[in-house]
């Protein structure tokens, strides 16, 4: 069943853009202009401090001022859809190229994805993703080894020193010529990057469960 987040905003651009932003990871946002008109059985809203301050012990309010950015938010809003409330595993899927994707997931729920133009944007979006989650027990990030061995080799020395202050952080290199195609639908604008990346989340979790080291 699709997951469902409440949404109370006079915003509608702000509507518009979270409202996009998680049908990518195949949640529906019931849009409404007050709180009295949302379902009861939605018990995950999401609002804004100046228009509403609201107050109801059976439901999680999430509010945008709370967060640093609008990512941020619908980051936290897909963690509490899954169940997450503390961080026990972190693994981030990254599949390089002319355009990267990007995979992450949190207790092995994969709470977003995204795509860069730009290998700096996604080092500086993978970095403040680590430290928003620091006190993880695990950190992981999965490279896929679709380019040649030089570019990986590059991609990979780039990588480590950019998140060299990361404690723990291991990095391992996934084949992508055996991921998991077609085990999981692609939602709907969820560009070619994305999808390979989640892929490569699953082509771990498949090749451990059947104990190959």
């Amino acid at each position: 069943m699709k997951k469902i987040v409440g949404l109370v905003t006079l915003d509608m651009k702000f509507a518009s853009l979270f409202r996009e932003a998680v049908s990518r990871m195949g949640v529906k946002t019931i849009h409404t202009l007050s709180i009295d008109n949302l379902p009861l059985s939605i018990n995950v809203i999401v609002t804004k401090r100046g228009e509403f301050q609201v107050e109801d012990v059976n439901r999680r309010i999430l509010y945008l001022e709370d967060y640093q950015s609008l990512e941020e938010l619908i980051e936290r809003v897909l963690e509490v859809l899954n169940g997450v409330d503390s961080y026990q595993n972190i693994l981030i899927a990254i599949d390089p190229g002319k355009t990267i994707g990007v995979a992450y997931s949190v207790n092995d729920k994969i709470i977003r994805t995204s795509k860069y133009f730009h290998e700096l944007s996604m080092f500086e979006d993978v970095k403040a993703f680590l430290d928003r989650h620091r006190e993880a027990e695990e950190k992981m990030i999965l490279v896929g080894s679709t380019t040649t061995q030089e570019e990986l080799s590059r991609f990979l020395k780039m990588l480590t020193k950019y998140l060299r202050s990361i404690e723990g952080l291991k990095i391992e290199v996934i084949d992508e010529f055996r991921t998991a195609r077609g085990l999981i639908p692609k939602e709907k604008g969820l560009s070619k990057d994305e999808y390979s990346a989640m892929l490569l989340l699953l082509r771990r979790r498949s090749r451990f469960k059947k104990g190959d080291t």
